[in-house]
């Protein structure tokens, strides 16, 4: 059954509204704290939340293989002029909410340790960057559930110049249809650089588990290109790829940041 979680509404409002943004953070958290981490993130998300923030959404992916970091982590935004505005938000109702506690005193030392612990393993050698939602790439299908878990690839390309349309019409014929025609696919969403360091198309494809994803890459593994596939890498200048989890988000009906079971 769908839920309507509020990367959903995130991710269809990327269709809807080209200006659409997301803050993307990569948090670089030793391994044996990242549970730690994740706990602290929930609770200090939650504790900053109310209906005055500009955040329209939140994402949160643990990262599974390439690159070099533990968590990405998406803020969603109506636009990138509310990413600033919502900073200063989130802080003032972070200070209102722990205040209408009324902590005794060891109860807000406690709290104020666990804060810094965990703006400091937020902050620590994480880095930033800012995406606006690429409306020729969207796909969600019948089956698409984002109360579990999800594997979630991550193609990265910058195009040569010039060859923006010859890019796009071989990847919507070919690697596109091949996506929406597999049940074990169940979104494709994209994303265009627009701050920050990143190449400048992002492409992120949800598969229902590992065994979807094991067996996408076995049926095409070892297939000989084909006129798309020459066209498309024909049209790539520079290209990345890595494997994320989607864990949890934000909730638009509860305000509530959780993590999936």
């Amino acid at each position: 059954m769908k839920s309507f979680f509020s990367i959903i509404v995130a991710l269809v409002c990327m269709i809807t509204h080209a200006q659409t943004v997301m803050n993307i953070t990569y948090v670089d958290v030793p391994r044996e704290h990242a549970d730690e981490f994740m706990e602290l993130h929930v609770k200090f998300s939650n504790l900053s939340m109310s209906d005055e923030r500009k955040l329209t959404g939140h994402g949160i992916f643990a990262h599974a293989f390439a690159g070099d970091y533990t968590f990405a982590l998406y803020d969603f935004y109506a636009s990138a002029a509310d990413i600033n505005a919502d900073a200063d938000l989130a802080n003032e109702v972070l200070q209102k909410n722990v205040k209408a506690m009324e902590l005794d005193d060891k109860a807000q030392q406690a709290m104020n340790e666990q804060y810094f612990k965990y703006f400091r393993m937020y902050a620590e050698n994480h880095t930033d960057q800012i995406r606006i939602a690429n409306e020729s790439v969207f796909y969600e299908s019948e089956s698409h559930d984002w109360s579990t878990t999800k594997v979630v690839t991550v193609g990265k390309y910058n195009v040569k110049w010039g060859q923006g349309s010859a890019f796009r019409d071989a990847w919507n014929t070919g690697q596109f249809e091949n996506y929406k025609n597999d049940e074990g696919i169940t979104a494709v969403y994209g994303t265009n650089h627009l701050y920050g360091s990143g190449l400048g198309l992002h492409i992120y494809t949800f598969y229902k588990d590992w065994n979807a994803f094991a067996a996408f890459e076995t049926a095409n593994l070892g297939q000989p290109m084909d006129d798309n596939g020459s066209a498309f890498w024909s049209a790539v200048d520079a290209h990345e790829d890595e494997i994320l989890i989607w864990i949890g988000g934000l909730n638009t009906e509860t305000k509530e940041v959780y993590l999936v079971n």
